[in-house]
């Protein structure tokens, strides 16, 4: 299936191929303008669009763009990589930081124990010293003194060893831990450029993809003849001054729900008298409010179509008392959209039909002496029977309630105007 062209163009081409709307006020109704262009159908050549339309990077840009990004994609994994490698380094024991804090931490362990035993040197020495008699020699008190003061020295001097072992132990563990900190946050930040590499490869590569289906995109719906779009009501001949009912009846036979589907008509040939002449006239769904008509044609949205199902369209033709020996026809068409995608009947119906003026009728007979009417020679008395068709309303999808030619259906047509004209196949009706 085709992708329809983008909103913002398809909008300015719709100046081009005119909606009817569904508030269109009866003053502008009686204005002709040029009926909505049918949604432009691809030929098996596959022709495409003007080269021109929707300018931007052109696939060789886009391809440089993607080679580019794919590079930096590629380095971007390699330093990933390589970050990793280094954290897994960096966690070992073997990094000069993890050997300097294992050293340090054994300093502080023994600077630690020997602490320890210079404090228990002292108290036993301090133990000694109290527990001499008064009768003791002075040379033994002397000795025990001077035992407790060379303890008490030496534990001075384990404690102030101690500190220096334990500053060195927690400037060789920071040292570690910065160092493992800062791979763990190059792997984490190598992580990231991996992402936004990939991003930006992904990006790329989808621009491509889409610079290159617009470039096989022929902008133009698929032909898709089940959807079906049939005419009913319309007499070969039909009286002037008269009203003629018709209904025109979508059908989805695609084997698939369609968003929307629509029903296409055109009084033809076209001229810039026709809405004047016959005040044509629409009805959609549930509704029993007539529209008018702003132009010769209109596409008319009657709503989402599940398989098989089927929605009406009502038209009302009143040609004017004063139209006669007026020979045209009426053509019909159905297409429908699917989310991006569109399909358009290939066939385009003909239905001819004549107006012709209303049978005058006869003088009435003159009363004759005995009191019966006469009737003149060489009169035909004829009964006047308009001649228009008048259908049964059927049910009709009520999705969109009505016309619902909203600015999607005034894109579609509009934007199909701008490919070309579709090459369809003509019959008879």
């Amino acid at each position: 299936m085709k992708t329809r062209r983008t909103p913002a163009t398809a909008v300015a081409a719709a100046v081009i191929a005119p909606v009817v709307l569904l508030a269109a006020s009866p003053a502008y109704a009686a204005t002709a303008t040029p009926p909505p262009a049918p949604p432009a159908v691809s030929e098996p050549s596959g022709a495409r669009g003007p080269s021109g339309f929707g300018k931007g990077r052109s696939v060789a840009d886009l391809e440089k763009a993607v080679a580019e990004a794919r590079k930096a994609y590629d380095a971007a994994m390699a330093a990933k990589a390589a970050a990793y490698e280094k954290l897994l380094v960096a966690v070992s024991d073997t990094t000069p930081e993890a050997l300097a804090a294992a050293a340090a931490g054994k300093e502080a362990i023994a600077a630690a124990a020997a602490h320890t035993a210079a404090v228990k040197v002292l108290e036993e020495a301090e133990a000694k010293l109290a527990a001499l008699p008064d009768t003791a020699a002075p040379e033994a008190r002397t000795a025990a003194e001077k035992a407790v003061a060379d303890a008490r020295t030496a534990v001075e001097e384990a404690a102030a060893e101690k500190t220096a072992a334990d500053g060195k132990r927690a400037e060789a563990g920071k040292a570690l831990d910065d160092m493992r900190v800062a791979a763990f946050r190059a792997d984490h930040l190598a992580g990231e450029a991996v992402k936004k590499a990939a991003a930006d490869l992904a990006t790329a590569e989808k621009a491509l993809a889409d610079a290159k289906k617009e470039e096989d995109d022929d902008g133009m719906c698929d032909g898709d003849d089940r959807l079906v779009a049939e005419l009913t009501g319309l007499p070969e001949k039909v009286t002037a001054g008269s009203t003629v009912d018709l209904t025109v009846r979508v059908t989805n036979n695609t084997g698939e729900a369609v968003d929307r589907a629509y029903a296409q008509v055109t009084l033809a040939p076209g001229t810039k008298d026709l809405v004047t002449l016959f005040e044509p006239q629409y009805s959609t769904g549930a509704s029993a409010t007539w529209r008018d008509w702003n132009s010769w044609g209109i596409a008319v949205n009657v709503g989402g179509l599940k398989p098989g199902a089927h929605a009406d369209l009502r038209l009302r033709l009143n040609p004017a008392a004063t139209l006669k020996d007026w020979s045209g026809r009426v053509e019909v068409n159905g297409w429908y959209e699917r989310g991006d995608d569109c399909g358009a009947n290939t066939t385009l119906k003909l239905h001819s039909f004549q107006v012709v003026a209303a049978p005058v009728a006869s003088p009435p007979p003159a009363p004759s002496p005995q009191g019966g009417t006469t009737t003149p020679v060489g009169t035909t008395t004829t009964a006047t029977t308009p001649t228009a068709g008048t259908l049964a309303r059927t049910g009709s999808s009520d999705a969109l309630n009505g016309l619902a030619a909203t600015a999607g259906a005034a894109i579609t047509l509009g934007a199909a105007a701008v490919y070309g004209t579709r090459r369809r196949r003509s019959t008879g009706a």
